[in-house]
């Protein structure tokens, strides 16, 4: 199911709405960029031809003018210059800025001579009209931001990141909603670490985490729970209670509602996993991923899959990049490892290392790593000069 997920439908947004998502259609330049001529420093527009013989005899031109940025071009007379400001656009008869201290507003003595254009920045230097800006599949940063108002653009397509809701099952935990409500706050309390972690990795990779809930071991409070989230939501994802045990009512609650369907991934740590959709108002399915609890399944499913499922609703792609490993480790035959790793340097090379020595993990071995190593499958022995993917959250 989540090899068949297609980018959200695009939006056209302002481009500070834009920042962050991906852009659906080439950002193309409405105009030349600049433009009109423009000085490309602060000194004295004048005609090349009037300087032309500076190197033999220095040449005086009275300055006629004021010129600064913001106002509409003026003209200048023959053996004439004007005093310009860096960006200011050029009068016209005027095709080069003599570069020299603007203290004197009476006249300039020119001593060398310029050519045609020399300190100018001309009419589309930087780009013109139909010039692809930015392509599609680009991520929309505050460069592309300054370059596409440059270009005369306002607005952008994108495909808008995907909201994903985030329900957390068990009457055990203690969430910041019935931290402070005693009668909410379940008798052994379990503090919820998983929502947190999940929340983190999804922004993380341009996911928008919209609703966070965590709800008792109870099928009405579940149901009612997804039924609000997913109004809003593009993506819901479960927390707990994937094990088949008596008292889990999860499974039995999502494959009756919403035919998720459990499955035994070949995923270390946490095997069972469950995938399905629920339909909101508007009749859309929105996928429905079931994950484990604890926090190593939970950032273990999200570099196996939950990942790919929120860049591929948000469009572009997010490739993780490939880092020899540092050091030796065992990996369980036959199952994807996923292992909390640190970026260390080697004699001058870039290397990973785990940071546990266990399959399971802790919450302080998901704190001291910089990211999450993919191990292959087919993999059992990890050892220099081998290469993992790595999905970083820390740069």
């Amino acid at each position: 199911m989540i090899a068949r997920l297609t980018p959200l439908t695009p939006l056209n947004v302002s481009l500070a709405d834009a920042v962050g998502s991906v852009l659906a259609a080439d950002a193309i330049a409405i105009e030349d960029v600049p433009p009109v001529a423009i000085a490309a420093c602060d000194g004295y527009a004048v005609r090349a031809s009037d300087v032309a013989g500076a190197a033999r005899k220095a040449v005086t031109l009275p300055v006629t003018q004021d010129v600064v940025p913001g106002h509409a071009p003026t003209r200048l007379a023959r053996g004439a210059a004007a005093r310009v400001a860096r960006g200011a656009t050029l009068p016209f008869g005027a095709d080069a800025v003599v570069d020299v201290p603007t203290d004197d507003a009476s006249q300039v003595l020119v001593r060398v001579p310029v050519a045609v254009g020399d300190g100018v920045t001309g009419v589309g230097a930087y780009a013109n009209a139909g010039d692809v800006i930015a392509p599609a599949g680009d991520v929309v940063g505050p460069g592309h931001v300054a370059a596409m108002a440059a270009a005369g653009m306002s607005n952008v397509t994108v495909t808008p990141s995907p909201r994903v809701a985030i329900v957390a099952v068990g009457s055990e935990l203690r969430s910041r909603a019935t931290a402070g409500n005693p009668a909410a706050s379940p008798a052994e309390p379990v503090p919820d670490a998983s929502t947190g972690l999940l929340a983190a990795l999804i922004s993380s990779v341009g996911g928008r985490v919209v609703r966070t809930v965590v709800v008792a071991d109870d099928p009405s409070a579940v149901r009612r729970a997804i039924e609000d989230v997913v109004l809003q939501s593009d993506l819901v994802v479960t927390l707990g209670g994937m094990s088949d045990d008596w008292q889990d009512i999860v499974m039995p609650v999502l494959s009756t509602s919403y035919g998720v369907e459990r499955y035994a991934v070949r995923l270390s740590p946490g095997h069972s996993h469950g995938v399905g959709s629920v339909g909101d108002v508007e009749g859309k399915e929105v996928l429905l991923l079931a994950l484990p609890g604890h926090p190593m399944d939970v950032a273990a499913a999200f570099a196996g899959y939950v990942r790919d499922a929120v860049i591929a609703l948000r469009g572009g792609s997010i490739e993780p990049p490939t880092l020899e490993v540092g050091s030796d480790w065992l990996s369980p035959f036959g199952y994807a490892q996923v292992v909390p790793v640190v970026r260390e340097d080697h004699d001058g090379k870039a290397v990973v290392t785990p940071t546990t020595t266990s399959e399971a993990g802790t919450l302080a071995d998901l704190a001291r790593a910089d990211g999450l190593a993919l191990v292959a499958e087919d993999v059992t022995t990890v050892a220099p000069p081998q290469r993992v993917d790595v999905v970083w959250w820390a740069h």
